[in-house]
């Protein structure tokens, strides 16, 4: 407020206590963070998926594009999951993935090398014609790795090592 001649008479101001809308604000900033976490964890589990075909043989579908954290992923829960079910053959079935980088062929002879330190041997399946030339051409060395053209033949081709057995009925672990 100023007087008739300029001076400053009074100062008018108005508060208002934000505290409570600001701190509500924050834990629901907090609570959508926590259900994308929780959201990323699941999806993280069923990107890689590791299903037991038989005694000592376990298959990893993948599907979809393979980046560093997901070829992580991949490693972690093939080298876990070859030690859980004592599998001495794991098939990696590459069927659903639409395209092979260095990263990824890298991520791929990696997994087999670290399955082959644990004592098992990977089968790479559903190497479709157009990823073949692209490993050709990126110069992927799959010496040690069998290589079958479907996933059906990758599992013919575990059972007929002579150390895989069928279960009969339901599979429990």
């Amino acid at each position: 407020m100023r007087a008739p001649d300029g001076t400053i008479l009074g100062v008018v101001g108005i508060y208002e206590d934000i505290t409570e809308r600001v701190l509500a604000e924050q834990a629901e900033a907090l609570e959508r963070q926590r259900i994308i976490e929780e959201q990323a964890a699941t999806l993280e589990q069923v990107s890689t998926p590791l299903i037991p075909i038989a005694e000592g043989l376990v298959a990893l579908p993948l599907v979809g594009s393979i980046d560093g954290q997901r070829a992580q992923q991949v490693m972690e829960t093939l080298l876990e999951g070859i030690a859980h079910y004592r599998a001495s053959i794991a098939i990696i079935d590459i069927t659903g993935v639409q395209t092979v980088d260095t990263q990824v062929a890298q991520a791929l002879v990696q997994a087999a090398q670290a399955v082959r330190l644990l004592g098992a041997q990977v089968v790479l399946t559903g190497i479709q014609p157009p990823i073949a030339q692209t490993m050709v051409h990126l110069g992927v060395d799959l010496q040690g790795i069998v290589t079958r053209s479907t996933l059906q033949s990758g599992i013919a081709y575990a059972l007929e090592q002579g150390n895989i057995h069928i279960f009969r009925g339901m599979y429990t672990s």
